[in-house]
């Protein structure tokens, strides 16, 4: 009874304590979005089984433009320099500031040494989502409404009935092999092509999140 009693009270201890950091990278997580990235990260991160106190998706209270996104990232890093690593999340679409975003980046990593680094898409983070299904260099740039709606209408060719904002993890989980190629391939191809639509660096941030789920087994 004793012993049941004393280890009552050490799961009660953890709990109160959080979760616990793990001896791998600390890593900051900003998105401009506020549920589908957000979501996406979280899930990922329980996929690679990597602890909640070294991988932070944060909330982010400055705002949905890419140059919020930015400035709330460097807030909480001066606020917390445990972080190995700061990544921006955020999208091109029609932003104004999205330039803006890319050079502050720069200028914090370059300057004043700040571990931080642009994880953009191009028209928006959907683009990373379809491209678990197809490989495609077909530039969304419409004359009246958003790009990212029509990569939306893109990719309900085979996820029917998505919006922004619904779970999709489930969904492609099996295919990040496939999304992370696509990626790279564009990636090449831009070299030559002129612009940079579409494409992600979302790849980047994945596949350093599987690394640490390698360093963790």
């Amino acid at each position: 009874m004793e012993r049941r009693i004393r280890e009552a009270r050490l799961s009660a201890a953890l709990r109160r304590r959080g979760p616990i950091r793990e001896p791998y990278d600390r890593i900051l997580i900003v998105c401009e979005g506020e549920k589908t990235e957000p979501g996406y990260f979280e899930d990922l991160r329980r996929h690679f089984r990597l602890s909640s106190a070294n991988i932070e998706i944060a909330e982010n209270d400055e705002g949905s433009n890419p140059i919020n996104v930015v400035d709330c990232a460097i807030k909480r890093y001066r606020s917390d320099r445990g972080y190995d690593r700061v990544y921006c999340v955020f999208d091109r679409d029609r932003h104004a500031r999205y330039r803006e975003a890319l050079a502050k980046i720069e200028e914090e990593r370059v300057r004043k040494k700040v571990p931080i680094q642009a994880v953009p898409s191009i028209p928006c983070f959907e683009f990373w989502i379809l491209l678990h299904f197809e490989f495609t260099t077909r530039q969304f740039d419409v004359v009246e409404g958003s790009p990212c709606d029509e990569v939306i209408r893109s990719l309900r060719t085979y996820l029917p009935g998505y919006r922004k904002g619904e779970p999709v993890f489930d969904h492609i989980v099996g295919r990040i092999d496939a999304a992370i190629t696509n990626a790279q391939r564009l990636i090449l191809f831009h070299e030559t092509s002129g612009t940079d639509n579409p494409s992600t660096r979302v790849h980047e941030l994945v596949q350093n999140l599987r690394l640490l789920n390698s360093a963790v087994r």
